[in-house]
């Protein structure tokens, strides 16, 4: 007899294989992405700034939302994400105002406040023309309740402002005024007794808007239905007094504001929208991309709770802006600043520094901290690359004494100064 074999063993250690994230579906990681940050960062600043409180509707809405909302235009349900939930079926997020609209009047806001100004930014998902999965990050500015045509003109220099100070090449704003919604009608008929004997010429989306809403045909991209509209009645026209004397109104304010705009008289836009109508473009190699849109929104608001609260707003598309900037080769430098630089060496100094960034930041003083092992020149390097202007060192000695370096980063020059008093010294130093 041979010798045994030795027992030949196969590993079953499962090896899993690596998950990413689906293919439509996008992060965003702004510490490693310098313009996700920069945008990101504008848009928090805008919200400080003019006064705009942050909304945040679900995820998950009830599919009659979106129905009420799309009623006038129900080809837009195809574009959403259906998903079974008890009770009925809902839809994933295709678009914030919907539920941002719906939040104004379930919550009865309006008997709370007068004026209301809503901020919101996030990922929509939905379905694209080929059925395929689509993702974008939307943002938004809204404004409900009691005010008049200078709030309007704030809201939409506080997004001009908020879209070219990223650098986006060649903005416009395109502004247009198409009235309340008997105007709409009395023009939608005047504009659909134009294009009737043409549909011939128009291509076979315009074709189904003359049985609906007429305006979209002046939202076609084909050049055969531009050239067309080009010659078709403006709404402008159309106008009563009131809405004349409105849209003269925003204009006025527009130009108090130093805001160019292009008046484009046969713009109109998405469903629902009334009155002010504008869009933001940004030209890049000569093709024009529409940023985002704004306008009245009373009749999307009676469509879904049955009262047409006064509200204004602009939506837009952060992935779109994203995707510019970087086919431009547009670029955003970090913006890292903080007051003070910590820098422990040592195991006991970086506890001890742990409750000097406490005590340091409990007084509204910002910190940026390093608890690893890179040496005191590494770290005071890292100091200015942060702009920070005071950097303060502890190794062990000064920890078991009690006690703090205290460095001015620009100059070079530091002192040891006690602990019970480095807090009320670092104010001083920042002029606080």
């Amino acid at each position: 007899m041979g010798r045994p074999k030795k027992n030949q063993t196969v590993s079953s250690v499962y090896q899993p294989k690596k998950i990413y994230s689906l293919d439509a579906m996008e992060d965003i990681v702004a510490g490693d992405d310098s313009l996700w940050a920069a945008m990101l960062r504008r848009f928090s600043k805008l919200h400080r700034v003019y006064g705009f409180e942050k909304v945040e509707p679900p995820l998950l809405e009830d599919l009659r939302l979106y129905e009420q909302f799309y009623k006038t235009s129900p080809s837009q349900m195809q574009n959403l994400l259906r998903v079974p939930t008890p009770g009925g079926e809902s839809a994933l997020r295709g678009d914030f105002l919907p539920g941002v609209l719906r939040a104004y009047y379930q919550h009865k806001v309006y008997e709370k406040q007068p004026l209301s100004k809503w901020g919101f930014s996030g990922f929509t998902v939905g379905l694209n023309q080929a059925g395929d999965l689509h993702s974008s990050f939307k943002f938004g500015l809204e404004i409900f309740g009691q005010f008049n045509h200078l709030t309007e003109a704030q809201l939409i220099g506080a997004t001009w402002e908020f879209l070219t100070n990223l650098g986006l090449p060649e903005c416009v704003l395109e502004i247009n005024h198409i009235g309340k919604e008997e105007c709409q009608l009395h023009y939608q008929e005047t504009l659909r007794d134009f294009l009737s004997d043409k549909k011939y010429q128009l291509c076979d989306s315009c074709n189904e808007h003359l049985h609906a809403r007429v305006l979209n045909v002046l939202r076609c991209d084909n050049l055969d239905c531009q050239a067309l509209v080009a010659e078709a009645p403006v709404i402008v026209d159309f106008l009563e007094p009131e809405s004349k004397q409105h849209f003269t109104s925003i204009l006025e304010a527009l130009d108090e504001l130093g805001i160019p705009y292009q008046l484009n008289p046969l713009y109109a836009g998405p469903d629902g929208h009334g009155r002010t109508n504008l869009a933001i473009k940004a030209k890049y190699k000569g093709v024009m991309t529409v940023l985002g849109e704004g306008g009245y929104h009373e009749n999307l608001m009676q469509n879904l709770c049955g009262k047409p609260h006064c509200c204004f707003g602009f939506s837009g598309n952060l992935s779109v802006v994203r995707q510019l900037l970087e086919a431009a080769k547009i670029t955003a430098e970090r913006e890292v600043k903080s007051d003070v630089f910590l820098v422990p060496l040592g195991e006991l100094a970086a506890r001890r520094a742990l409750r000097l960034f406490r005590d340091l930041t409990s007084e509204k003083i910002s910190v940026y901290d390093t608890f690893g092992n890179a040496g005191v020149k590494n770290q005071l390097k890292t100091a200015e690359n942060f702009k920070a202007p005071v950097a303060l060192i502890m190794g062990q000695k000064e920890a078991m004494d009690e006690m703090v370096i205290l460095r001015d980063v620009k100059s070079g020059m530091q002192e040891i100064i006690s602990y019970d008093k480095i807090v009320s010294e670092v104010k001083k130093r920042l002029g606080r």
